[in-house]
């Protein structure tokens, strides 16, 4: 009779132990690939809502969304005097921006929603309303869903009549096309290096008006903020989106309708000229600063900012903590 021969201890520990090598070698790789994987879609999604914004132009002489123009006879939002767009600003947010796209059906509202989202408050809104939305001052004749969040703590004082739940539907970050000579980048202009759309990014501090020096200088200078409001610099969710603990990396579109992943908060080619100083240098931008290098005037500065806001006027902005 032939005698079957059993594993040894020895031998099962030996293939437990290269079972656990393995899946120790193959883990990081899966998890590497998932998230190129999400930052892929990510940068689709975002690659998606600029085109839907440059169809919206061409229809509208060039601009991208403007909540104020369209809404002139405070329909959709009551604020501001009706027939009077220029004191109607207050319209002007990335949320009205976003609900316009999503009212017209060239954007769904999953699609607000980075893959990558790290922040527990940022959720896909699963009760917008495409006709009548009841959050509209007149919903027969609405032309976005106000209801729609742009960002945590949206409510009746960004300018529209929202939920007021703690809650954002929104990933993402856009041009503060209020806040600044901006409104002239808010188009259909096919430029490479203007900014318009992207991944949201945390705050950053080391610049100083008048400051002197050369463009690496410059760059080589910013630093995330490590101390006042919690969850905006070293502390920012928006770093784990596809950067990493003390590092941003994300998706940016630009008005030619290409989207870069970008390894830094300010591209060498996306520049602007900073004034006022006893050196003026071309410089790189940060896209989450407004340098205040550019022009002392905060009415007047064009340089890229993107920021997920709930209201902006010519000179200021309230943004958000992420």
């Amino acid at each position: 009779m032939k005698k079957t021969r059993a594993f040894t201890l020895i031998e099962l520990l030996v293939v437990i132990a290269i079972i656990a090598l393995l899946v120790g070698i193959l883990l990081p790789a899966l998890a590497k690939a998932r998230a190129s994987a999400r930052q892929i879609k990510c940068g689709t999604q975002v690659r998606n809502i600029i085109q839907a914004m440059t169809i919206f132009a061409q229809g509208n002489k060039d601009s991208y969304p403007v909540p104020q123009n369209l809404d002139i006879n405070n329909q959709t939002v009551a604020t501001g005097t009706a027939g009077n767009p220029a004191t109607q600003m207050a319209k002007n947010n990335t949320g009205n921006v976003l609900s316009v796209l999503i009212f017209n059906s060239s954007i769904s509202p999953e699609l607000c929603y980075c893959p990558s989202e790290s922040n527990s408050a940022v959720r896909v809104d699963g009760q917008y309303q495409n006709s009548n939305p009841v959050q509209a001052a007149v919903a027969a004749n609405a032309i976005w869903d106000p209801g729609f969040a742009g960002w945590i703590g949206d409510d009746a004082s960004g300018g529209g009549n929202r939920r007021d739940d703690g809650a954002s539907n929104n990933s993402y970050a856009g041009l503060v096309f209020n806040a600044g000579n901006r409104m002239s980048k808010w188009s259909n202009t096919f430029n490479a290096t203007e900014a318009v759309f992207g991944n949201r990014g945390p705050t950053f501090t080391g610049q100083t008006t008048g400051a002197n020096g050369d463009a690496a200088a410059w760059t080589n200078s910013w630093t995330l903020l490590a101390t006042g409001t919690p969850n905006t610099g070293t502390q920012s969710a928006t770093l784990a989106i596809h950067g990493g603990r003390t590092t941003w990396e994300g998706n940016v579109g630009y008005n030619d309708n290409h989207v870069n992943f970008e390894t830094r908060p300010d591209p060498t080619e996306v520049t602007f000229t900073r004034s006022g100083t006893a050196n003026p240098r071309v410089v790189p931008d940060n896209f989450f600063v407004d340098e205040t290098d550019e022009n002392s005037s905060a009415a007047v500065r064009q340089n890229a900012w993107l920021r997920p806001f709930s209201t902006a006027t010519s000179g200021t902005v309230t943004t958000y903590r992420d």
